[in-house]
């Protein structure tokens, strides 16, 4: 009976980390169909109106910097609370929740860059877009990171290590 409930946890967590990855995979590629759209959009009619530029070319940047940091400010207000959890499938809770809060204000920070690139046919939005998809990819989240950043105890991170692992006979 004890072998069912580690196989049980086995396949728990590794579809939690699944399902990070493909979240985390759906908003990038949403992030580059946008960008590919937007590129061809404004190849072939050009910007919507260039005059906008003149408020956006501080406006577009500094709401983009301000949602970087506030992505990671609200991630790490979530990681905090969930730390303080006893369970570590509360704790994956919390992480996870997280990780899709910061995760939507990033692609929110892209498409603000995208929406100023359609509108000016300003490049600079490109490259701007560019750093925030950085920072998402720098952001994706993974085994190590998830016990690195939930600061979990030698046992609880052994055990996720341990569930994580696919085990020969699952191949």
């Amino acid at each position: 009976m004890k072998t069912q409930v580690n196989e049980e946890a086995r396949r728990q967590i590794r579809a939690y980390f699944r399902q990070l990855n493909l979240l985390f995979f759906v908003f990038i590629m949403g992030i580059v169909l946008f960008l590919v759209t937007a590129y061809v959009v404004v190849y072939f009619q050009g910007g919507i109106d260039v005059s906008y530029d003149d408020y956006l070319v501080i406006g577009a940047p500094l709401s983009g910097i301000a949602l970087v940091i506030m992505s990671y400010r609200l991630f790490l207000g979530r990681v905090k609370v969930a730390r303080e959890k006893e369970k570590l499938y509360q704790k994956m809770e919390g992480y996870r929740s997280g990780q899709v809060l910061r995760m939507v204000i990033l692609d929110g920070a892209a498409f603000i860059q995208l929406i100023a690139y359609i509108m000016t046919d300003n490049k600079l939005y490109l490259w701007l877009c560019l750093g925030v998809m950085t920072v998402f990819f720098l952001a994706r989240p993974g085994l190590e990171r998830f016990i690195s950043e939930m600061r979990l105890g030698d046992v609880e991170a052994q055990v996720m290590r341990d569930h994580a692992e696919r085990k020969k006979a699952d191949t």
